[in-house]
Formats: C-alpha cells, sequence, structure tokens
C-alpha cells in the first residue's frame, strides 16, 4: 500500500525516459545566518525524517595529530549542553517515540531521525540547543575518547577496512583523503589531552552557514519555515580562520601495497583509480556511475566469468563513490577458497575490464540496460520512506546546494553517450592513476 500510494502521488512521472524525478511538492528557502533549509512534502501520514547535515568530514583534518575529529565531534554532539544533558537529549526522543542517531563520512557530517510530526517542534528545539550550545567536561570528553577507541579497534579487527585504510594511505599523499573517516589509531590514543584543542574545530565548522537542515514527510510548509526559524535563526557564527585543503598532486604511475593478514580471511583485491569528484554541472560522474554498471555489476561479463561460472569471486562492488574533491574509483573482489589459487586471473579480468572501457564503445543495447537498472534502483530505494529521501536530498544538497541536483542525476545518466564514456575512461582510468591493494590472510 506503501508503494502504490507513493506512486500515485509521483503521478508516474519519474517512470519515462528524462523526466523528472523529484516531483514531489517542494520548497527550499536560506536563514537570514545563512542556514538552508529544505523542505518536501511526502505522502507519510503523520510522520516526519529530519536531517541536519554539516560540511565537514576527515576531509578537513588537515592538522597534523588532529585526524578522526570529525568523527569524534560526531560522538561529542551527544553528550548534552548546559541546558539539557546528552542522557536528558537521549531520553527526550525515547519518550517521543522518535528515531535519532548520526554517522561521519570524509565530507560530512549527518545527524537524522524519524518522529511524529507532533513531536517535531521539542526535537528541532533540542538539536538546535546542541548545535548552538555544545557544553561538555573534560571527564565526558576523556570518557568519549575511549569509546572512540574501542570503535577504532573494533573496526580495525576487520580484514576490509584494514584494506581501505591501506588503500587510503598508498593512493593520497597530501590530500586529507588518506586517512578514513575514523582517523589514525596514534591520533586517537591522543584524543584524552585534546580537550582545548576540539572548541576552534567546532567553532570553525557547526556553524549556520556550513549546516542545512532538511525536512521530508507530513508538514506544513508555513509552519515547517516558522519552526526552522524560530529554532536556528538565532544561531550566529562564531568567526574561525578557515583552513586550507592541500590538493593531491597528479599521480604519475601505478602504486601496489600487499597485505599479510594473521587470522583467517578470504583474499581482498582492490584496484582503484583517481576520479573526479561528484558533480552534475557535467557528465563525468554519470559516465562512470554507467561503466561501473555496464563493468561489474549483475549484468557485467566479468560477474559472468568470475561470480557464476568459475565462482572465483564471492563478491564484488564497483559502485563510485561520491567525494567533494577528486576521490577514488575502487573495483573491490573478495574471492572464494576456491579462488585464492586464481588471484592473477582476478586482476586481470579487472584490468581488462578497464582497458576495454578505453579501447571501444559500450553498445548502446547495453548502455541502455545499465541506464534503466540504475533509474529503478534509485527510485526503489530513495523514494521508499520519507527518512531515506531526507538522506538523499541531505547528501546531494550538501554537494550542490539546490533540490534540483536531484532531478540533475538522472538528467545526466540519461545524457551520457558512449564516446563520453570512452573518453572519461582514457583521461583517467589509466595505469598511471591506478591503486592496488592485496589482502591475503589463512586460508
Amino acid at each position: 500500500m506503501h508503494y502504490v500510494t507513493l506512486w500515485l502521488f509521483l503521478g508516474l512521472a519519474a517512470v519515462a525516459g528524462s523526466a523528472p524525478v523529484l516531483t514531489l511538492p517542494r520548497r527550499s528557502l536560506q536563514l537570514e545566518n545563512g542556514m538552508n533549509v529544505h523542505l518536501v512534502k511526502y505522502p507519510s501520514a503523520g510522520v516526519v525524517a529530519f536531517q541536519l547535515a554539516v560540511r565537514v568530514g576527515s576531509r578537513d583534518e588537515v592538522e597534523k595529530g588532529k585526524t578522526g575529529f570529525a568523527h569524534f565531534f560526531e560522538h561529542l554532539m551527544f553528550r548534552g549542553t548546559k541546558k539539557i544533558s546528552g542522557k536528558e537529549f537521549g531520553q527526550l526522543f525515547a519518550r517521543s517515540g522518535a528515531e535519532n542517531n548520526a554517522w561521519t563520512w570524509f565530507d560530512f557530517t549527518v545527524y537524522h531521525g524519524v518522529s511524529g510530526a507532533q513531536a517535531l517542534p521539542a526535537l528541532l528545539a533540542a538539536e538546535s540547543d546542541r548545535f548552538a550550545n555544545l557544553y561538555f567536561d573534560e571527564k565526558l570528553f576523556k570518557d568519549e575518547a575511549g569509546a572512540v577507541l574501542g570503535e577504532y579497534n573494533k573496526s580495525a579487527s576487520d580484514p576490509e577496512f584494514f584494506v581501505e585504510e591501506k588503500l587510503l594511505m598508498t593512493a593520497f599523499r597530501t590530500h586529507p583523503y588518506a586517512h578514513t573517516t575514523m582517523g589514525f589509531k596514534e591520533d586517537i590514543l591522543a584524543f584524552p589531552r585534546r580537550y582545548e584543542d576540539v572548541w576552534p574545530f567546532f567553532r570553525r565548522y557547526y556553524r549556520p552557514d556550513n549546516v542545512s537542515l532538511v525536512l521530508v514527510g507530513d508538514i506544513d510548509f508555513a509552519s515547517a519555515e516558522a519552526l526552522a526559524r524560530l529554532h536556528f535563526g538565532g544561531w550566529k557564527a562564531q568567526p574561525e580562520e578557515p583552513v586550507r585543503i592541500p590538493e593531491e598532486p597528479l599521480q604519475e604511475g601505478p602504486r601496489q601495497e600487499e597485505i599479510s593478514w594473521p587470522k583467517q580471511a578470504q583474499t581482498r583485491i582492490a584496484v582503484a583509480y583517481k576520479v573526479p569528484p561528484f558533480g552534475t554541472r557535467d557528465t563525468d560522474f554519470a559516465a562512470l556511475r554507467l561503466l561501473a554498471e555496464t563493468g561489474f555489476s549483475k549484468i557485467s561479463d566479468f560477474q559472468k566469468t568470475f561470480v557464476f561460472r568459475h565462482q572465483w569471486v564471492d563478491e564484488v562492488e564497483a559502485s563510485p563513490l561520491e567525494m567533494r574533491d577528486p576521490g577514488l574509483w575502487t573495483v573491490s573482489a573478495r574471492l572464494s577458497e576456491q579462488g585464492r589459487a586464481h588471484e592473477a586471473e582476478v586482476v586481470r579480468g579487472i584490468l581488462d575490464v578497464v582497458k576495454g572501457f578505453r579501447e571501444k564503445d559500450v553498445p548502446k543495447k547495453t548502455l541502455g540496460l545499465a541506464r534503466r537498472r540504475f533509474r529503478n534502483a534509485a527510485l526503489a530505494r530513495w523514494f521508499e520512506g520519507p527518512a531515506t529521501l531526507a538522506g538523499r536530498i541531505s547528501w546531494y544538497t550538501s554537494f550542490e546546494g539546490d533540490l534540483d541536483v536531484i532531478n540533475r542525476i538522472f538528467d545526466r545518466i540519461d545524457a551520457v553517450s558512449p564516446a563520453e564514456i570512452r573518453t572519461f575512461a582514457n583521461r583517467y582510468l589509466t595505469d598511471a592513476r591506478r591503486t592496488s591493494v592485496i589482502l591475503r590472510g589463512t586460508p
């Protein structure tokens, strides 16, 4: 019933060619303090999803010895203010029957929740208080530092995390994308001594002109706008010196690292290329999406050969990462036990697929199928509920600012040609821009 209602509401506008995808009633505004607010009506009776996105992540951790701060702040934001303690903050959401959580990425930190529409005013009041008036003493700070170290140690026990960490360190020599959002372990160990250092970081990035509010669900535009102005309009930015993000020099040759994992683990292969940042102003990222879809998805010859016929690969993932600065496109493969002896053939298979994109155009029929797969999958995921749609809107407006970015993504997918995909591959998917990591564990 939920999906039927949604598609009736959308008027089936997303089915045809390059018709707009986001056809729900929507409104955007900017408060006088620079904070952006995006409002979307969604047929979810009595339910509203909210997201507060901060344009700060591990990308912004340029000071030596201070990696992991953005993720650390995600934790610290749940420690309360002088008005409401962290415990009281959690109890407010629990009493309201509301969900709330947060996550940190290379480029953003996002605080999100779902609540009944009647509870929204009280929840936004609490959210605005912690964004404008965060406070914790040194004891709470040290307690949270210990929790973050525990999270890092748990992540570091996973070979997937270790591959990611090694890949980033190998691919990037200057840009802060060289470390994961968790940061380097030696910096996390130093967190308990960083109490005075975190406040400049907070003032620099947790400011209204660097934050956006997204509300999706059963809302009235006038009432939602009034709530945003009431709770966030009085938030004033405190001046703090900006930090310049260093540019990564051009990579001029392939790089490779090999890891011996001391425990039982399947072999992991990661082959990555330096690619442009996410954007909809040209077709570069659309070309990369379709290239990844045709080369390594379930419709690809690679999966037919290595996953289904030989059964040497248990899983392959090649979805492009959307990043604010030039980043990586990574083809990740996890070998089966019988595939362990065929590692070189799998690597050669990945490289041959990429080489094929440089040498010939993707057939139009294959490209058409890839377009339909992307569109159908995105519609099924992005619009399945107010929370998922709020997440997509929060994510993409943090890149380009306006709600029409959602429609532009699909416009570029529909517009990119086989020749543009081939041009993209020859510009970016070259041996000189390639970084590879192989992890081998005990059988």
